[in-house]
C-alpha cells in the first residue's frame, strides 16, 4: 500500500506512522507537513517526507499517487479558532476541499480517511453517530463542514471516504500538542502546578494514541467507509485527571490553580463506540492511568534528553 499522511509530523501523525512500522504492515509511507523544524527522529519514520502544505501542487500530486490518504492536518485548537475563525476555516475546510476535489478528479479510487472530532456535537451522555450536530466553536464547525463535503462527494461521485470522530487523544510523541494531558505533563515536570480552567467538573473521553492508530490501520485494511465515533466510552472529569497525576507523583504532589472557563469549550463530551466495535473491530486497550503514566514517562525522558 502507498499511504499518504497529511499532518505527518503532528502528534497523531507520528503515532500512526510509528504504529504502522511496529505492526509490520507493508506500506510505502509518505508524510506531508508544513512544519520544517522537526528533529530527524520524527522525519526518519517516513519513506518520503514533503515539507509544505497538503493543498499545494506538490502535496496534491503526492496524495493523488497514493492508494490511501489519512487526512490529519488541521488547525486543531479550539481557542485559536475563537480568535481566528476565518483562518481556521481556510485551513480546515477550504484546503481540505481542494484536496478532496483533486482526488475526485485524479485519483477516484483512493481511500480517504478524515480525522474529525467529537466537538461537532454538544449532546449530553455518550454521543453516537446520530447525535445532533451542534458545534460550540469554529473548530468544531470547520470539522463538521468537511464531514458534509465528504458525504456529498461520496453520494455524488462514489468517493471511498471514512470519517472518524476522535475523542480527546493523548500519548507520547506530542511535543507540540496543546491538549490537557500533555500540558499537565509539562507542568508536573516543570513548576509542579496544574492549571484547571473552570470548576474541573467538565468531562472528556480520553483515548490513548495507539488505540486510535490501531483503529485507523484496521480501517485502511478494510477500506472502511462512513462515519464512526472513536473513544473509550468512559467520561472522565478534569479533576479525576488531576488526581491521577497526583497519584503518579507522590513525592512531589502537584499544586492546583484555578482559572476561568475557556470560551467555546464543550461542558461534557463522551463517545458511544458501539458501531466502531461492531464494524471496525475497535477495542480500546489502554486504561487512562496506565496511558498517562506512559505519556508522563515519555515527557520525562524527552525533557531530559
Amino acid at each position: 500500500m502507498r499511504l499518504v499522511i497529511t499532518g505527518a509530523l503532528g502528534f497523531i501523525g507520528q503515532n500512526l506512522a510509528r504504529y504502522i512500522r511496529a505492526s509490520g504492515m507493508p506500506c510505502d509511507l509518505i508524510g506531508v507537513d508544513r512544519y520544517s523544524d522537526a528533529p530527524e527522529a520524527e522525519r526518519a519514520v517516513f519513506d518520503k517526507l514533503h515539507i509544505g502544505c497538503f493543498a499545494s501542487d506538490a502535496g496534491l500530486a503526492l496524495a493523488a499517487s497514493a492508494d490511501a490518504v489519512v487526512h490529519l492536518a488541521a488547525q486543531a485548537s479550539v481557542q485559536l479558532s475563537v480568535i481566528d475563525p476565518l483562518g481556521t476555516f481556510e485551513n480546515n475546510v477550504a484546503r481540505s476541499h481542494r484536496l478532496i476535489e483533486h482526488l475526485r478528479r485524479h485519483a477516484p479510487d483512493c481511500h480517504f480517511i478524515f480525522a474529525s472530532t467529537g466537538a461537532v456535537s454538544q449532546d449530553e451522555g455518550p454521543i453516537d453517530e446520530r447525535a445532533t450536530a451542534n458545534p460550540a466553536s469554529p473548530y468544531g464547525a470547520s470539522k463538521l463542514a468537511t464531514e458534509a463535503l465528504l458525504r456529498a462527494y461520496s453520494s455524488s461521485w462514489g468517493l471511498t471516504a471514512l470519517t472518524l470522530r476522535f475523542s480527546n487523544v493523548y500519548g507520547p510523541h506530542s511535543r507540540r500538542q496543546p491538549g490537557v494531558i500533555p500540558h499537565f505533563c509539562r507542568q508536573v515536570l516543570g513548576d509542579g502546578r496544574l492549571n484547571v480552567n473552570g470548576d474541573g467538573r467538565q468531562t472528556r473521553d480520553y483515548i490513548y494514541a495507539d488505540d486510535i492508530s490501531g483503529a485507523m490501520v484496521s480501517a485502511l485494511q478494510r477500506r472502511s467507509e462512513g462515519l464512526y465515533q472513536l473513544g473509550t466510552g468512559v467520561p472522565t472529569s478534569l479533576m479525576q485527571v488531576v488526581e491521577i497525576f497526583r497519584d503518579l507523583c507522590p513525592d512531589r504532589p502537584p499544586k492546583l490553580a484555578h482559572a476561568p472557563a475557556l470560551p467555546g469549550e464543550i461542558r461534557h463530551n463522551c463517545a458511544n463506540i458501539a458501531r466502531a466495535r461492531a464494524d471496525l473491530g475497535f477495542a480500546p486497550q489502554h486504561d487512562l492511568r496506565a496511558g498517562i503514566e506512559k505519556t508522563l514517562a515519555w515527557y520525562a525522558q524527552e525533557l531530559v534528553s
